[in-house]
């Protein structure tokens, strides 16, 4: 029988995106993340912090941009993890902003889904539903 395997974790998610600087600049605003190889100069893709790693891979002629298909929080997205009061910070965040987002409660947790500049459906979930008030 082969042996059972299992990975560590989600290494990074890879997304295509129309302007690398833009992307950047958006997620370092939105989720606080930094430039994961600094000495790799702005080109360097890699984005997030200790936990999250995110790989902005500028479109071009070979790795073309096409816009995401949003078919809902049911379905593809990219989901960020946070405790209740980071949560609801967002929920505030998102609102002052103005930007459009849908809440959902599932069994276990309670989430804001949202979509980035180029359309990627993003997803803020908190497992504290207790701490929510």
């Amino acid at each position: 029988m082969a042996k059972q395997l299992a990975v560590s974790g989600l290494d990074h998610a890879a997304l295509v995106v129309r302007d690398l600087a833009e992307s950047k600049r958006w997620y370092e605003k939105m989720f606080g993340f930094t430039a994961l190889d600094p000495n790799a100069g702005p080109a360097s893709p890699y984005i997030g912090n200790a936990t999250t790693r995110l790989a902005l891979l500028e479109a071009n002629e070979e790795r073309p941009y096409i816009t995401p298909a949003n078919q809902g929080p049911r379905a593809c997205h990219v989901a960020f993890g946070a405790n209740a009061e980071t949560f609801l910070a967002y929920q505030s965040q998102l609102t002052d902003a103005g930007t459009k987002y849908e809440m959902l409660v599932h069994s276990d947790c309670q989430s804001i889904y949202f979509s980035d500049p180029d359309g990627y459906l993003l997803e803020v979930t908190t497992y504290e539903i207790d701490k929510l008030g």
